[in-house]
């Protein structure tokens, strides 16, 4: 009889013979494709780990070297372990019109969040929350800045200095608890939005989502979902989060069954968005309250991330501080703290948009998962159950878009807004434009459908910032921390300070 030592290498070897035919099975299909990395059994692992904790070098090399074509790269955080990026106009102008039913984004997203092993049910739960930001969100905004804008300026006041000293604060980590607030004075309203423990919640729910399907992809998927329901705090944070808005929703879902869809003196924010547009089975307090965080997740995590790439690269071009805060004093003075007067700021916007394409959120774009075969027009297929992406990154820092794209130039989209040749240019170089050749927000039909709001919210953080604080690095370096990358995702260094003081207006 075979001892327990005995079955468990033998265990081993049979796991290990079975991955290694799954790997060329799985390979074979794409081989054609050139890779970035190893693709051999072994070197594909070590590569794929290596590229884990890259920054976007590899990507732009692929870019460069497969210009119009595409590559592939061994990964850690894709179903096949294989990540397929395509270049060229014609190939992306392709994907990004690729039928859902064949490159699909919410696949995409359930395999890199992982959140079938995550969020359990709740990852089918019809996506209700996306049409609540396309539209009650963004329509919400301009009516509600007002509000917006007290909520930039107490929370201002909460974590920067009054003072006129300099003080170190670490921008990332300061910066989230300000757009936490303000993001869920429009969501939730006072004074829920500035209640400690709801606002850490939502805060740490972002981060834990990112770290734990990361740490579920590591495992083989047999043991995945143990692993995801082992060390999820989904359930855990979502119970925390009913404890504050459970009454409220069932408070308004009696109304909704005693008053019919629509009753006087109606609240206008995100639980009410979110409950008139739920199919009838989600009504309820658990599936609104997911609801709800899965939108604090994406709002919270993309603007502060915007915002303080736009703080580092302010304090470190001081030269940019008096023609920006020039333009906000003058916009403002027009047309007071109004969503009209940040569509007006069109240095500001540029000095975003300039500060994303440089800095940005991630390597890659328009990330989708083939569900069936899908071939290309020329001639590339491919294979389902194969994630394919293209180069942000690359096309970020491609000279034949950007003239001189390693150098910052925070006035480069104004600039071609000003030089505009019909009525349409000046829209197109805006921030929130959708553009083949700017991929912050995605494109197509998947963009990011909170972009409005997403950039009005930091345009009207950056100005108060700029116009109520002196802000420098630490030094009065030139030179920003450099950011820290995983996955292909960038964040500014986590412990990074900015210097804040007050500014002493004569």
């Amino acid at each position: 009889m075979a001892t327990t030592t005995e079955l468990v290498i033998t265990a081993a070897i049979g796991y290990l013979l079975y991955q290694f035919l799954s790997f060329y099975y799985i390979r074979a299909k794409i081989s054609h494709i050139p890779t970035i990395g190893s693709d051999s059994f072994i070197g594909s692992y070590i590569s794929a780990w290596k590229l884990l904790f890259s920054d976007d070098s590899h990507i732009k090399e692929g870019y460069r070297k497969y210009a119009g074509q595409a590559f592939k790269m061994p990964n850690l955080t894709t179903s096949s372990r294989w990540l397929i990026v395509v270049n060229g106009n014609q190939m992306v102008d392709e994907l990004r019109k690729a039928p859902s039913d064949a490159l699909s984004f919410n696949e995409t997203t359930l395999d890199v969040l992982q959140f079938d092993h995550l969020l359990g049910r709740h990852a089918h739960v019809p996506e209700f929350q996306v049409e609540v930001v396309r539209k009650q969100l963004t329509r919400a905004f301009s009516g509600r800045f007002a509000e917006i804008q007290d909520e930039i300026q107490e929370s201002c006041n909460t974590y920067l200095p009054n003072g006129p000293e300099w003080k170190g604060l670490q921008a990332h980590k300061t910066l989230i608890h300000i757009v936490c607030r303000t993001t869920n004075r429009l969501f939730v309203g006072l004074p829920l939005c500035r209640e400690p423990e709801y606002r850490q919640i939502q805060e740490d729910w972002t981060i834990q989502i990112m770290v734990t399907a990361h740490i579920v992809h590591m495992f083989p998927s047999i043991l995945k979902p143990l692993v995801g329901k082992t060390i999820s705090k989904v359930k855990t944070a979502a119970k925390k989060v009913e404890k504050f808005i459970g009454p409220t929703i069932n408070e308004r879902l009696e109304k909704y069954e005693r008053l019919g869809e629509d009753w006087e003196g109606k609240p206008n924010d995100l639980i009410t968005w979110l409950l008139d547009l739920a199919p009838q089975e989600n009504r309820n307090v658990e599936d609104i309250t997911v609801k709800l965080m899965l939108i604090n997740f994406a709002a919270i995590h993309t603007t502060s991330l915007t915002l303080a790439n736009a703080l580092f690269d302010l304090a470190s071009r001081p030269e940019y501080i008096k023609p920006l805060r020039e333009e906000m004093e003058e916009i403002v003075k027009m047309h007071g703290w109004t969503k009209d007067a940040m569509g007006r700021m069109w240095k500001t916007d540029s000095f975003m948009k300039e500060s994303s394409r440089m800095a940005g959120v991630g390597a890659i774009s328009l990330g989708r998962k083939a569900v069936k075969d899908f071939t290309f027009s020329n001639g590339l297929t491919i294979p389902a159950g194969y994630t394919v992406a293209t180069s942000s990154a690359g096309i970020h820092y491609d000279p034949n878009i950007y003239e001189d794209p390693d150098t910052f130039n925070g006035f480069r989209f104004s600039d071609m807004r000003e030089k505009g040749s019909n009525e349409y240019d000046p829209l197109r170089h805006q921030m929130v434009s959708l553009d083949s050749t700017y991929l912050l927000f995605g494109h197509g039909r998947h963009a990011c459908p909170g972009r409005f709001f997403a950039v009005n919210e930091v345009k009207a953080m950056l100005a108060h910032i700029l116009i109520n604080y002196d802000i420098k690095l630490p030094g009065d370096s030139r030179e920003i921390p450099r950011g820290s990358w995983f996955a292909g995702s960038r964040a500014p260094h986590s412990t990074a300070e900015i210097l804040f003081r007050k500014r002493q207006v004569e």
